[in-house]
């Protein structure tokens, strides 16, 4: 596998703090590019949790000190705000189920050390209007730009998003048969105390099908992050090899989502020693591919911000696998910008054409002003060529 010295000795501090694999690190070592990467991973805190023996040096040591601080100070601010949502939801009597964030910090061996980001719970359609009015009455304002599957509210500290689907489903039947398995997604939820925070957890297979979901959604477009591989490997490690198939071999090959799922383990287990297991397989060099592929994007896009570009000569992020022309995926993409501007558009398909240079010309003056980034579309292109080849043998959504 292609990766720097920083890299491989970041992967060895993750195994080390997840699975215990005890390693010796190399001389030579730049551990400002270690700790460099680590940010753009987002895993800090898991990779440096145990950083005194760790040749850092004085500077070095108080900025990781200081940063780690911080960390543990916003973790513990988010897993406050999951607290106050469910009581919140208690008090109105309102079935909820949160979305990754604490339920995935449960299956590390210290909660606190997964970086923490917006607060996501999911209540079923009917009562989604209900559930804003009681937000809005605890004093969270609703942000009004339209999102398509969830709202996001924030009071002073806290930052939550209200899905009423989970990101990632597919069009298609494929997709129908994803809704009929989250279909008692809040029912089946499991109230679940950590580091003294009740909330309600999905249950295992549920937390396993919105991990998948949610990772395709995102390294189909701008990409994801070691923190996203380590969500999916702590949820793996809790299995036994026959647990492990039994929940999840019939349902995840129904819609597609076996081979995505015995990939990323199998790259979790290459890349920083999830113990393999044999229903992962042995294709190493697709493994490995998409460790490589993970490190090149960083968490969200943070180290290669065009990579979002990318991805709309891809895939509808997600939604339709890979299999469509990408000029026909990009031009899909820019009518669904026309769209979410000018509604119009989808009575009115002449607005498109309009669409597409008035909001190209728009960018362009952004990005000249330093209000966008600047990409180059050609660029853009041919490297979107290679990562939808690599996608595509991930098999996404084919039953």
């Amino acid at each position: 596998m292609k990766l720097t010295l920083a890299q491989q000795v970041l992967c060895s501090l993750i195994a080390e703090n997840l699975f215990g694999k005890k390693s010796v690190l190399p001389d030579g070592v730049d551990w400002a590019e270690v700790y460099k990467e680590s940010r753009l991973q987002a895993v800090t805190l898991l990779a440096f949790q145990n950083r005194e023996p760790l040749p850092l040096g004085e500077e070095l040591e108080k900025r990781i000190s200081d940063r780690l601080s911080r960390t543990l100070v916003a973790n513990a601010a988010n897993f406050k705000a999951h607290q106050h949502l469910h009581l919140l939801m208690q008090e109105n009597n309102t079935p909820y189920c949160v979305l990754k964030g604490i339920a995935s910090a449960h299956y590390y061996p210290s909660p606190l050390t997964r970086n923490m980001g917006d607060v996501d719970f999911y209540v079923s359609p009917e009562d989604a209007k209900s559930v804003c009015a009681v937000l809005e009455k605890d004093g969270f304002v609703m942000d009004r730009i339209e999102q398509v599957h969830h709202t996001v509210f924030r009071k002073t500290g806290m930052h939550y998003e209200l899905h009423r689907e989970v990101a990632g489903v597919p069009d298609g039947k494929v997709g129908e048969r994803v809704r009929e398995y989250l279909a008692d997604l809040t029912e089946s939820a499991v109230e679940t105390t950590d580091e003294f925070v009740k909330y309600r957890a999905p249950s295992a297979f549920c937390h396993g099908l919105i991990l998948l979901l949610h990772m395709q959604h995102h390294l189909l477009s701008e990409g994801i992050g070691l923190r996203h591989l380590c969500d999916w490997a702590v949820f793996v490690n809790g299995f036994s090899e026959e647990e492990f198939t039994a929940t999840f071999e019939e349902k995840l090959s129904a819609v597609g989502l076996w081979s995505f799922a015995k990939t990323v383990s199998l790259a979790a287990s290459v890349t920083f020693g999830l113990p393999y297991r044999a229903w992962m397989g042995n294709n190493a060099e697709l493994a490995e591919a998409v460790a490589e592929d993970i490190f090149l994007g960083g968490n969200f896009g943070r180290k290669a911000p065009e990579r979002a570009y990318e991805g709309m000569m891809i895939s509808n992020r997600g939604k339709d696998g890979v299999k469509g022309n990408r000029l026909r995926q990009g031009f899909g993409a820019l009518n669904r910008i026309v769209r979410s501007h000018w509604p119009a558009a989808a009575k009115f398909p002449p607005l498109y054409p309009v669409g597409w240079v008035w909001f190209s010309l728009r960018y362009l003056v952004l990005a000249a002003f330093g209000k966008r980034r600047a990409f180059n579309p050609l660029d853009a292109y041919v490297r979107s060529g290679d990562r939808k080849k690599l996608y595509a043998a991930l098999e996404l959504f084919e039953p």
